[in-house]
């Protein structure tokens, strides 16, 4: 399976260097952005479109990483809080079990000592003496 995955990435990385090289043309044309919001104003230089397309990229991944990690921490969080709950929950189990055991043995009637006559060998009647 490790080697499959190597295999895909290689795969999908040479396809986006297939397209990136058929289009190089767009790619290394120069361009600028501009930003203007009526009380601000920005136009960045001339630059080449892979830039902008990677430092978008970048820019992505960086507000993934921040998004996720401030759901590991809510995730890590929650965790917490159930390990917690499910602790006390065992402590209860256990009581619980703990009375069980002492009503069943308190409600036990003690065994009663029957004492009976022993047998004797003459009162044993074999059946095939019988007819």
């Amino acid at each position: 399976m490790k080697k499959v995955k190597i295999a895909f990435w290689i795969v999908v990385f040479g396809f986006v260097g297939l397209i990136i090289y058929q289009n190089r043309g767009f790619f290394m044309s120069e361009s600028h952005l501009v930003l203007n919001l009526g009380f601000f104003f920005y136009e960045t230089p001339f630059l080449a479109n892979a830039i902008f397309f990677v430092a978008f990229f970048l820019l992505g991944i960086l507000l993934t990483y921040f998004l996720s990690l401030f759901k590991h921490f809510k995730d890590a969080k929650i965790i917490k809080a159930l390990k917690a709950k499910e602790a006390s929950l065992v402590e209860t189990v256990a009581t619980l079990e703990q009375q069980l055991r002492s009503q069943t043995a308190a409600a036990e009637p003690a065994p009663d000592t029957v004492t009976a006559a022993p047998v004797t060998d003459d009162d044993i009647v074999v059946a095939a003496e019988v007819k």
